[in-house]
């Protein structure tokens, strides 16, 4: 079994603004999980150079395991919203990082159809895979 361990020094040197990873970012997909919108600060988390390399994108690409979006999407249906969930994501080069998520279900009409979710998410944490 791989050995895995947190480290952000050596992800710092593929990606510079690592240390300067604070804060909330977020990111909105539409129902059928392409993203719409992503804040600049949460592009770069995930190696892209601006929003607009994100935005059209699937969202479980940035997911490093797809049906963990799926998971997210039925505890969104059966509870409306979702607090400090934590999530294995990946950036466009496949680093791994975990993050704390608060996600909600955007509903419209009478019928409540879903129409997006909003994310909020927090980075948590690199994995260095040795």
């Amino acid at each position: 079994m791989e050995n895995i361990r947190a480290s952000t020094e050596s992800v710092s040197k593929t990606l510079p603004d690592v240390k300067d990873a604070k804060g909330w970012y977020e990111y909105e997909p539409s129902y059928d999980g392409v993203i719409t919108h992503i804040d600049a600060s949460g592009a770069k988390l995930f190696g892209f150079h601006s929003a607009d390399d994100v935005i059209g994108k699937q969202v479980k690409e940035l997911y490093a395991h797809p049906f963990d979006h799926e998971k997210t999407l039925s505890m969104l249906f059966r509870d409306g919203q979702v607090y400090g969930y934590f999530t294995l994501m990946k950036t466009k080069d496949d680093t791994l990082f975990y993050i704390k998520q608060t996600s909600s279900l955007i509903t419209e009409g009478l019928y409540k159809c879903p129409l997006k979710v909003k994310t909020e998410f927090k980075l948590f944490h690199y994995l260095h895979l040795s």
